[in-house]
């Protein structure tokens, strides 16, 4: 076995003294950090997914929620006599219990204070239930079932 050179010793290594006592240097930790908080953000965005997306629809209830801008949203039931639901500003919901009907015919109307048009249509199971989303603005209404 060979000597050691005098400015040598046995705990001498390539590992910083701060890491070696314990301490991580700000650069080490800053690139760990990144290496965890991305991976992490990714399977907690993954677990809430789930969460936001919209329960099933209840049996005997149609709910109406309007996502858009610039519109008012309302469904009709004309198998009901014309009867409509409340008018539904932005950022807001309506349900209504229905029964005795099966595959009826629900309009989407948009309202704004330049006059209202349809701008979809269903068949309404009432056994079913039914919730719709709207999106988009007043002259470019989207519309889902969820």
């Amino acid at each position: 076995m060979g000597r050691l050179a005098p400015t040598q010793s046995l705990t001498s290594s390539t590992v910083p003294i701060q890491q070696r006592n314990g301490i991580m240097p700000k650069s080490t930790l800053k690139t760990w950090s990144a290496r965890i908080a991305a991976p992490t953000m990714i399977a907690l965005a993954a677990a809430l997914a789930p969460a936001a997306t919209a329960q099933a629809a209840t049996p005997n209830t149609f709910t109406l929620c309007n996502y858009g801008s610039g519109y008012d949203a309302q469904a009709s039931f004309p198998a009901r006599g014309g009867f409509s639901t409340y008018v539904v500003p932005p950022g807001s919901c309506t349900s209504v219990t229905l029964s005795g009907n099966v595959n009826e015919a629900v309009n989407l109307k948009a309202l704004n204070s330049g006059g209202s048009y349809t701008f979809g249509g269903f068949s309404y199971n009432d056994a079913s239930g039914a919730t719709v989303h709207t999106s988009g603005s007043y002259g470019a209404v989207g519309w889902r079932l969820v």
